[in-house]
């Protein structure tokens, strides 16, 4: 809820300052140009092409960040199955070998539960724990010597599990969010995208104050939604941890 109410007070702060500064302008205009023409068709015409370009750059923007979070809840609902099916197959191990396998599990999930996971929400790296964690899963699975053709075949598939687990992994600390130079360009073309509003007239206040405050207040409302979903770990619109709590549910 704090999130929510964050964003909207700064979608209105925007707005009210946009209203403030259309109301001057106009004002300003009405003494300064009274033999001029109510709207300059360049600066129409400037304004409408930044504003083409700028629509591009907010596009690519938000598929940017959209795809990242869709590729950060893929790897974290493929690790999170893997490690839950590896703690099944352990099932037809011998009894010491099962709460081995079971055991190194159960204790990298619970790592990347509660150790990991307050680190990727507020975007620090990784330590190697996790790594040797994950390591000791395999190294549970390699120390073990199948004597039957069944137990053979959930070695296979317990080791194709572990590689999909390593390559989620992988992908998931890969997740750097969008670069800085296309913030640049975000933020800048925002700037310069309201500040043209300005360059031209309306001569009824009332039309120029509608348009400023609607147009201010979508691109803000789309640079807030970019910011939540640059974050796929936390924030409003961040994934949860909760697969993870997952693995040995159930069995």
């Amino acid at each position: 809820m704090e999130h929510v109410l964050a964003m909207i007070g700064i979608v209105v702060g925007f707005v009210v300052v946009a209203g403030g500064a259309v109301l001057l302008n106009n004002r300003r205009t009405r003494r300064s140009a009274s033999g001029e023409e109510a709207r300059d068709g360049t600066a129409e015409y400037l304004t409408m092409m930044v504003s083409v370009l700028y629509a591009l750059v907010l596009g690519v923007a938000l598929v940017t960040v959209w795809e990242a979070k869709d590729s950060a809840s893929t790897n974290i609902s493929a690790e999170a199955g893997a490690l839950h099916q590896m703690y099944l197959l352990a099932d037809a191990l011998p009894p010491d070998a099962a709460q081995h396998a079971r055991s190194a599990t159960d204790t990298y999930a619970a790592y990347v539960r509660n150790e990991e996971w307050p680190l990727m929400e507020q975007g620090k790296p990784l330590g190697p724990r996790g790594w040797a964690l994950l390591r000791d899963v395999q190294n549970a699975w390699t120390s073990f010597e199948p004597s039957t053709n069944a137990q053979q075949q959930v070695d296979q598939v317990a080791f194709g599990e572990l590689s999909v687990a390593y390559q989620a992994r992988h992908g998931r600390e890969a997740n750097q969010g969008m670069s800085g130079v296309m913030w640049f360009g975000l933020l800048a073309g925002g700037v310069l995208t309201l500040g043209l509003m300005f360059l031209f007239g309306i001569e009824r206040t009332g039309t120029h104050l509608v348009l400023a405050t609607g147009f201010t207040s979508l691109i803000v409302f789309m640079v807030v939604l970019i910011y939540a979903l640059n974050s796929p770990f936390g924030g409003l619109l961040g994934l949860t941890s909760a697969p993870f709590a997952e693995v040995v549910v159930g069995v």
